[in-house]
């Protein structure tokens, strides 16, 4: 980590996020100032680990066991033959 600084905006913050993480991740902190003047320090935590990535099978586990729950739980989804007419519903068709 370095003892060197940058300073954002909220606006900065809100429009160039990953801009921002990244200085964090370099620099270590970085100030964000806000329209009324005060400044805020974002910092990266220092006991935080990054998280693992999770297998293409956990994560197809994990989707399947909720499907499955919401079928126990009543939902019953559209048959497939509705896929097209679904389709053009949401591009704005219907």
């Amino acid at each position: 980590m370095s003892d060197q600084t940058a300073t954002f905006t909220i606006q900065d913050l809100a429009s160039q996020a990953a801009k921002v993480i990244e200085a964090v991740h370099r620099l270590g902190s970085v100030d964000v100032r806000t329209p009324e003047g005060e400044v805020l320090v974002l910092k990266k935590k220092e006991d935080s680990k990054p998280v693992e990535k999770q297998s293409a099978e956990a994560v197809l586990a994990r989707f399947d066991a909720h499907w499955k729950h919401l079928r126990e739980l009543g939902h019953v989804p559209p048959p497939p033959s509705e896929n097209e007419r679904i389709n053009k519903i949401i591009a704005g068709e219907i």
